[in-house]
């Protein structure tokens, strides 16, 4: 019986190295650009690929459920594993958000260079105005991330009743 136990332990910690291998990917890359064309990238289908699940969540799934068959959900190692997954998909969101931000942020900047230019007649103004605008976009993308990240930070805690 121990050494079921300690089988299965074995193989949710390799499920576990499994798991941050594919998060890892999901970091670094996220998603495989050749799979998307320009209209899908502006319209931001490719971000929105960073928060579906994958094989990173299904490895840290099943280690998760054999951690609280062995060790029970209030185990140290368990709490652990835990955080570690609320970590990857709030990181998932961050990253899909700061991918739209970027996106949005060069269609909004090209717009407003070109027409603020004819839109204000005095040109000593144009420079304060777009700075404004950026800064006031930097402003409420920031709240709107930070809230985003809060949600689903909560949503998983819920979720794994921590």
């Amino acid at each position: 019986m121990m050494k079921d136990k300690d089988n299965t332990l074995a193989l949710a910690r390799d499920f576990i190295k499994k798991a941050r291998g594919y998060a890892r990917y999901k970091q670094v890359d996220g998603y495989n650009e050749d799979d998307y064309d320009l209209l899908e990238f502006m319209n931001l289908d490719a971000s929105l690929e960073i928060c579906k699940r994958g094989p990173a969540d299904y490895y840290y799934e099943k280690a998760y459920d054999m951690f609280c068959t062995c060790l029970g959900k209030d185990h140290p190692e368990t709490r652990q594993l835990v955080n570690e997954i609320i970590d990857y998909h709030v990181h998932n969101v961050q990253r899909m958000m700061q991918e739209n931000y970027t996106v949005v942020l060069l269609i909004i900047y090209t717009y407003l260079t070109l027409n603020l230019v004819e839109l204000i007649p005095d040109k000593k103004l144009i420079a304060f105005y777009i700075a404004a605008c950026q800064a006031a976009l930097a402003i409420y993308w920031y709240l709107e991330q930070t809230f985003m990240c809060f949600l689903e930070r909560r949503h998983y805690r819920r979720v794994y009743n921590q």
